[in-house]
């Protein structure tokens, strides 16, 4: 891969500075990028609204986006690169087409086809798709497989300050408070279980503890209303030796953490069956658990995993996610 000097219009939406990371990982490659969030308007309500009625919120997003596109969008570029572009229309992907007739367009889904509305509208227009889901790859002939990444932080990680800690960080949704609760009754007295859930809104909280008992039966000191930042969550990898990680029920693609966790030499406990497959998968630093009924491997917490491979690093770090991405273009 070599983009040295080709100009980039990305689309990302903003989640928790990984777009920046991206963003600043091509210029470092030489790119020259020009970013656009793939969410006109950085709201909940808003998000909600592309989700349950993506026609009105496209009206929305197109007229933001077609204002821009006439007045401060680049004049040429050579690749159009969107992450999931749930926020942005079909007609407005048409225009960009248009206007950009010569570059080469690239789709990468880090979410499930079944989470993100009307994907499959999009896809004509794109030159390469790309995807984390496994399932969606085989169910769609022209995805081309690809897991995410880590950054380079995570290599630089410290020795495990613990040998039976384990963390857990990650928003409030799907099944996580059920898995949780009953990950912390099995592990009390112990393990350490260091979690914590970000509740994007406090609506859904109160309707989700109505419903929910696991939910309520959880230390709600636990429970935070502004998402972790990367420096407490590397912190506080310094101080286990474990990390969590609970995929959406309706994902099979192997979540960003997934990749993080190796990259740091901690083990990793996760839910996905998918990751059995993997080609880095060690059973001595990957524990796989049952969502219904969470149990840990015998004195997995105190075996030492093994050194992290080269291959890995290079593979799945963001340069090597970046070059297959744009590879063959």
């Amino acid at each position: 891969m070599n983009i040295a000097g080709k100009k980039i219009l990305f689309f990302c939406p903003r989640t928790f500075g990984y777009e920046n990371e991206i963003a600043t990982k091509l210029k470092d490659l030489g790119a020259v990028v020009v970013f656009r969030s793939a969410q006109p308007l950085e709201h909940v309500w808003f998000k909600a609204l592309i989700r349950l009625m993506p026609y009105i919120g496209w009206v929305i997003a197109d007229f933001v986006y077609f204002h821009w596109l006439a007045k401060a969008s680049p004049s040429v570029c050579d690749f159009v690169f969107i992450i999931k572009g749930e926020g942005l229309s079909p007609k407005f992907i048409a225009a960009l087409k248009k206007k950009y007739t010569n570059a080469k367009f690239i789709l990468y889904l880090w979410d499930s086809v079944a989470n993100v509305v009307n994907t499959e509208q999009k896809l004509p227009y794109f030159d390469k798709v790309l995807s984390f889901d496994p399932v969606d790859c085989k169910k769609f002939e022209r995805f081309a497989y690809r897991p995410l990444f880590f950054l380079d932080k995570y290599c630089d990680a410290k020795p495990s300050r613990s040998s039976n800690r384990l963390f857990f960080v990650g928003t409030l949704n799907g099944d996580r408070p059920k898995i949780i609760s009953s990950l912390a009754l099995l592990l009390s007295g112990v393990i350490v279980f260091d979690y914590w859930l970000f509740v994007r809104s406090r609506v859904e909280l109160f309707f989700r503890q109505i419903f929910e008992r696991e939910l309520r039966n959880l230390d709600h000191s636990r429970l935070i209303f502004a998402p972790m930042s990367s420096k407490e969550i590397s912190d506080r990898y310094e101080e286990c030796s474990a990390v969590l990680d609970i995929e959406h029920p309706k994902q099979t693609g192997l979540t960003m953490r997934t990749f993080e966790v190796i990259a740091s030499g901690r083990k990793l406990v996760t839910t996905n069956i998918n990751i059995l497959s993997q080609d880095f998968y060690e059973p001595d630093r990957i524990a796989v658990i049952k969502r219904g009924e969470p149990s840990l491997p015998d004195g997995f917490l105190l075996k030492n995993p093994p050194p992290v491979t080269e291959i890995f690093k290079r593979k799945y770090s963001l340069k090597g996610w970046l070059s297959e991405i744009f590879e063959g273009l």
